[in-house]
């Protein structure tokens, strides 16, 4: 592989808005593994074990982010990407308290986001997340949020790379919510 690129990058359109959309979480007990690309590197196929299936979370908009910090040691001759994501979910109740302890005993969670501008992200793909840090919350004014906020990271030889198609389609597998 070569560490020189190839093209450029032109400027392009103001059109792009920040923040995330939804999130969806890989569960039923199983995985995404070999996985297919097209030319230029997005996800256009995967296969999942038995029993898997994904389950979607919405979020509402100016809530939830995904940052992806480069990590390199210069010395070592080393680089990772950090993954973090930050979910807000509002409404304090016992169905999302199961989930909460569920998902935080989880270490390879693989979690796919979707931004504000419809693409669609696969975080932990290869070595997973795990929910790091959060906070359930009452609130003390009529206008707190009453809910989760919760922070998964993860650590990979990559960023995160874009699943181009309908997600039930690229992985055969069911998509709940």
């Amino acid at each position: 592989m070569s560490c020189y690129i190839t093209s450029g990058q032109a400027l392009g359109c103001s059109d792009g808005i920040g923040g995330l959309y939804k999130l969806y979480i890989v569960g039923g007990g199983g995985a995404i593994t070999g996985y297919t690309y097209d030319a230029d590197g997005a996800i256009t196929g995967g296969t999942a074990s038995t029993g898997t299936t994904i389950y979607g979370f919405e979020l509402k908009r100016n809530t939830s982010s995904l940052t992806q910090n480069i990590q390199k040691n210069f010395e070592n001759g080393t680089i990772y990407f950090d993954q973090e994501v930050l979910a807000v979910f509002f409404k304090y109740d016992q169905q999302k308290r199961n989930e909460l302890k569920v998902l935080s005993q989880n270490d390879k969670l693989q979690i796919i986001v979707v931004d504000q501008n419809q693409v669609q992200y696969l975080v932990g793909q290869v070595n997973g997340c795990y929910l790091a840090s959060g906070a359930a919350t009452t609130g003390v004014q009529f206008s707190d949020r009453n809910g989760f906020s919760l922070t998964f990271k993860g650590q990979e030889h990559e960023p995160a790379n874009v699943i181009d198609g309908d997600l039930s389609t690229v992985f055969g597998i069911p998509v709940v919510g």
